[in-house]
């Protein structure tokens, strides 16, 4: 399990470290305090791939023509300030101090600009690998062919035929009852789930006394539910990442489902690290992280500018000073 990642040159952070990661963490801050860049470092330390940074450029919508356009420029964004001539540098470790150390450079000639990728594991210098990607092939890459992505973004809806797909392997691992249990916890009327092929792969949900119908009709907030469950119950990488978690979930229906992230953390022996800037849903994360029984380890970070270097920190609050500062409306997100 990741107990501390390092981050330099990436995306807005010049250098942050950030330590005391428990098997649940939510990440609150203001906007541009750099949640959803964290949870990108996160991502790359587990999946140093070339694959990572198409993933990585779909869901920050970057125009494939700019691109295609300028490709010297193609990789821009992911280094600190612009700063190519600096490597990006992605330290994790775990909670056998061993680390995984990712390294990313720029190399540019007169034609194009290609990054590489290194990696390294437990500090050893025998097992560096290295993966290089261009410009040209960033926009050639079909992330559609990528397998399963433990990231979540906060605005794009996932295909129903890519749920459909997850849905029969959480099936065939005896894992779909949870899905049901998910659902549940947003309608307490759906009594089944299934997934039928006729013209293309589609779930199906069926409440009481009523037929069947596609997902898709459901709304944005079963969707979300779908893709979040079905991504932790089939984890490869026992690691996921959500971004903006509250989306879509009505705060009556908030705590229930951090009970179930809990207990699902613990039983798949998987990570979860989220972003919020939901008053409601730090409330409800702490009321659940704190109940007497709770067997799941939790912590809330807390990312912030300095005021007079514009530097990013990031600040560990366990749950009972967290539960503290909401009693006593002390800001916890930023302020």
């Amino acid at each position: 399990m990741l107990k501390e990642i390092e981050i330099q040159n990436f995306r807005c952070f010049d250098k942050i470290k950030i330590s005391g990661f428990e098997r649940v963490n939510l990440i609150g801050g203001k906007n541009n305090a750099g949640k959803t860049a964290l949870l990108e470092a996160l991502f790359l330390n587990v999946a140093p791939e070339a694959s990572s940074l198409a993933i990585l450029r779909e869901l920050r919508r970057e125009p494939l023509k700019t691109i295609e356009a300028m490709p010297d420029r193609a990789w821009d964004n992911l280094f600190y300030a612009h700063k190519k001539d600096n490597f990006i540098v992605i330290i994790g470790k775990n909670d056998n101090d061993n680390t995984d150390r990712v390294e990313i450079k720029l190399e540019i000639n007169s034609v194009k600009s290609s990054i590489l990728i290194e990696f390294m594991r437990d500090g050893d210098p025998l097992t560096w690998s290295s993966k290089k990607v261009s410009a040209i092939r960033l926009i050639s890459y079909d992330i559609s062919t990528t397998g399963e992505v433990p990231i979540i973004p906060s605005f794009i809806r996932i295909s129903g035929k890519k749920l459909t797909e997850a849905y029969d392997n959480a099936r065939l691992n005896e894992k779909d009852s949870e899905v049901l249990k998910a659902f549940q916890i947003i309608d307490s009327a759906i009594e089944s789930v299934e997934s039928f092929y006729i013209g293309e792969p589609t779930l199906y949900l069926r409440r009481k006394g009523e037929k069947r119908l596609p997902l898709s009709l459901f709304g944005d907030a079963m969707n979300r539910i779908a893709d979040i469950i079905l991504k932790l119950v089939n984890s490869e990488h026992k690691i996921l990442l959500i971004d903006e978690i509250e989306n879509g979930i009505h705060y009556t229906n908030q705590r229930e489902f951090w009970r179930m992230l809990f207990r699902l953390a613990v039983e798949l022996d998987t990570q979860i690290f989220a972003t919020t800037h939901s008053l409601e849903m730090l409330q409800a994360f702490a009321d659940v992280g704190l109940e007497p029984d709770q067997k799941c380890s939790s912590a809330y970070f807390e990312l912030a500018r300095k005021l007079k270097t514009n530097q990013i920190i990031g600040s560990r609050l366990d749950l009972e000073t967290l539960n503290y500062a909401l009693e006593h409306q002390e800001g916890v997100r930023g302020e």
